[in-house]
């Protein structure tokens, strides 16, 4: 299980160029210490602390071995070992071996005075590099690129070379175990692969255990693990967490971590310092997924190859780092590497929480380690101590009980129960004792106590019959297990309470279930609102529920006293109400056609339960008569329409005299006047309107019509006129003419309308 960093690296943590990557609850001494080295490279570290040296090689171009307390400081050199580079302590500790490859030699150094107290000539050409002490023997690798072995020195100082048959094609890289041990492993890059042999080391004798070429391209480090059954073999190009058995360096499983970083170093206790991340290392178990803690550097810092280093109680990391070049080295002392954070998380799965409701506290854990074989709850004690305005010194909480891991609850849980005060805050602080490699931990959790409204549904009929019983069912929800306090007050509005009227409370179930029953006596809407009080824990909560309650539909009409009248005429407007129970008002309205309805009168009606008004008309106009209702009687509204009929004039142009034909009058033309004219007025006419002439012969006893003209708009001044050819009519013969107004189809304001019929009679020639 991996989880990501908890928090990135702060500023003033940069500035030393490495971080140390904690969560809350990590105490100081999980702090990263960087100091300078004075020396220009970097070959090889090795810890001293029952002397309380740290040993710095530096490589070629260094005259000597830097010598430190285990911070790092009081700097001295060991003088005349120039071009140092691999290290080793021997098993009592009492002395320091150092490979000079330009010396082809080892110098052993004097633990307790820090001087050269012997020097082993490894042969012209040896150049010495790689050192590992195992069986109780020195082992060195040695030689040149293309052409390498491994030799060793014995107790009484003797040299001895190609301890192994076998051919290396470059000096070998050497480790063994962080405590004495028989094991001993070797390694050489060899293009593509990594050639690595493991040993038994008994004596100055060497037993080949097993060879292999490993998928490593790019060998800078590697290591035995603390019980010497397994390598580590990092590799930055193929980033891996494989631990090869050294009885045969099959893979034999997977580290916690991968191990892809410069160097890689084993604790005595098993603890491995490694990364496969880039800029940083891990101190992490060699087996349990996850790890303790990550140090991250900042570019250009970088891990160089054998940069790492335990003290033997595990309680100390050293890290160098250097810069692109490999030079400028920079000492960091990582404190407590093994002790892994642990953050506290938690708070009330009650939520929200309202005074005296029950609550349910959980508290939980998070670390970049995960729980060991056969853990199911984080190592340690917990307690739990809660605050409130009763207990603001604490109550400590016995028996908390608890949650084993699982897949949602990594680490396992706490929880605790009990009651939300009444008033006041609430809080709940948890310290973590750590336990093992689990660092201790201690939050504070505040839980908001505070009131809050439940929900409330409500159930209603959406019509009902007067004076016949109704109900309106109700319930209130609460997210979970509530106080039961308070009660619910019913208010009704109806068309005789407009301002609402109080009908008490009504039983509130354990289950925030209710009901109200009434029979309304007042028809129309009737609106119930029920409040919820909340009591002594929750906020008001209101809704209502509208009930159409029946009414009897009430007798209205509304009459005028003609149905069509000319412009200007007054129309008698009557609105008839029948039987109602408490209102006798009506309002009659006028909406002439193409405005907006106005109120013509409103009030009372008489004792014939009539209401008249007067209005003068001037187009076709729509009336209206309204009761709004009352307790018993519907709203009701009827209309009746009334029409304008316009006045039509005429008038013939040109007759030259009249003549009687029994009792009709006869306009008389003469061909000779060559046209006959007939002109028609519409008053009022409206835009759009337009007439149409006829024009009847009458022959065989009948009246026939000779033409008609299509209907045409009228002249501004509301005049049209019509001309025809006299030589058109027969001679001596009776005609009659007549026009016809027809009002725009869309919102006409009068209706349409046919003149007189004029009679004429046409004779020939010219009058005498």
């Amino acid at each position: 299980m991996k989880l990501a960093r908890y928090t990135p690296p702060t500023a003033a943590a940069l500035l030393l160029g490495l971080t140390t990557v904690i969560g809350p609850g990590a105490v100081d001494s999980y702090a990263v210490s960087g100091v300078p080295l004075p020396i220009a490279h970097f070959a090889h570290i090795v810890v001293d602390a029952p002397h309380g040296h740290l040993f710095i090689s530096g490589g070629a171009g260094t005259d000597g071995i830097l010598v430190t307390d285990l911070d790092g400081g009081n700097p001295t050199t060991i003088s005349g070992e120039p071009g140092a580079t691999g290290l080793a302590l021997s098993d009592d500790g009492s002395a320091l071996y150092a490979a000079l490859p330009g010396q082809d030699a080892i110098a052993a150094i004097s633990t307790n005075n820090l001087t050269e107290s012997a020097r082993y000539g490894t042969g012209a050409g040896t150049r010495p590099d790689s050192l590992a002490v195992a069986g109780g023997t020195l082992w060195f690798g040695y030689g040149t690129a293309g052409a390498g072995g491994i030799g060793s020195v014995d107790a009484a100082g003797a040299v001895t070379l190609r301890q192994d048959p076998g051919s290396w094609p470059a000096p070998p890289m050497l480790a063994t175990t962080p405590t004495p041990s028989g094991v001993l492993a070797a390694a050489a890059q060899t293009g593509d692969t990594s050639a690595v042999v493991t040993y038994r080391a008994e004596g100055d004798a060497l037993s080949r255990q097993a060879a292999k070429a490993l998928p490593v391209p790019d060998l800078s480090d590697f290591a035995v693990t603390a019980d010497g059954r397994h390598l580590a073999v990092p590799s930055g190009a193929h980033p891996s967490a494989d631990r090869y058995r050294t009885s045969d360096l099959a893979v034999d499983g997977r580290f916690a971590e991968f191990v892809a970083s410069s160097a890689v170093a084993v604790a005595p206790d098993g603890t491995m310092a490694g990364c496969g991340c880039t800029y940083a290392v891990q101190a992490f178990p060699e087996t349990v997924e996850g790890f303790y803690n990550e140090y991250d550097y900042e570019s250009p810092l970088s891990l160089p190859a054998h940069g790492l280093a335990w003290s033997p109680d595990g309680s100390r990391l050293y890290i160098v780092g250097v810069d692109a070049s490999g030079g400028t080295p920079t000492l960091r002392t990582a404190r407590n590497p093994e002790t892994a954070w642990v953050r506290l998380d938690g708070g009330s799965t009650t939520a929200p929480l309202a005074p005296g409701e029950a609550y349910a506290f959980r508290t939980g854990f998070q670390s970049p380690l995960d729980l060991g074989a056969g853990e199911s709850l984080m190592p340690g004690t917990v307690r739990i101590t809660r605050y409130d305005a009763a207990d603001p010194d604490g109550v400590l909480i016995p028996d908390p009980t608890t949650t084993r891991a699982n897949v949602a609850d990594f680490f396992g849980s706490y929880h605790v129960a009990g009651t939300a005060p009444q008033s006041g805050p609430l809080s709940f602080h948890v310290d973590y004792s750590g336990s093992g490699h689990y660092g201790p931990a201690g939050q504070t959790f505040d839980v908001p106590v505070a009131k809050y409204a439940p929900t409330m549904a409500l159930t209603a009929p959406s019509t009902a019959g007067r004076a016949a019983p109704t109900t309106v069912t109700g319930r209130l929800t609460w997210p979970h297990a509530h106080v039961t306090t308070g009660a619910v007050h019913v208010v009704k509005t109806d068309p005789a309470h407009t301002s609402g009227s109080s009908l008490g409370t009504v039983p509130l179930a354990a289950d925030g279930g209710f009901a109200f029953h009434d029979t309304p006596q007042v028809g129309g809407v009737n609106s119930y609102a029920f409040t919820y009080d909340g009591g002594t824990s929750y906020l008001p909560v209101t809704a209502s529920a509208k009930v159409q309650v029946s009414r009897a539909t009430p007798s209205l009409s509304v009459t005028t006293d003609a149905k069509s009248y000319h412009s200007g005429a007054t129309v008698k407007v009557t609105a008839h109400l029948g039987t109602t129970y408490n209102s006798r008002s009506v309002t009659l309205y006028d909406q002439p056609v193409g405005k907006s309805r106005t109120q013509l009168k409103s009030g009372r009606v008489d004792a014939h339960g009539n209401l008249v008004a007067s209005y003068k008309v001037t187009r076709n106009t729509v009336f209206s008569a309204a009761f709004t209702g009352d307790y018993r009687y519907a709203p009701r509204t009827v209309t009746t329409g009334t029409t304008l009929t316009p006045a039509v004039r005429t008038a013939m142009q040109r007759p030259l005299t009249t003549t009687r034909v029994g009792s009709t009058t006869y306009q008389v033309f003469y061909k000779s006047e060559v046209n006959m004219g007939f002109n028609l007025q519409v008053t009022p006419r409206q835009t759009g309107g337009c007439t149409t002439v006829y024009l009847e012969h009458y022959y065989s006893g009948a009246w026939h019509q000779t033409t008609s003209q299509t209907c045409v708009p009228l002249y501004s001044d509301g005049w049209y006129g019509y001309a025809r050819s006299l030589k058109l009519y027969t001679s001596n013969d009776h005609y009659r003419i007549r026009g016809h107004y027809t009002p725009p189809a869309k919102d006409a304001q009068t209706t349409g309308v046919w003149s007189q019929w004029t009679y004429l009679t046409v004779r020939p020639g010219s009058p005498s």
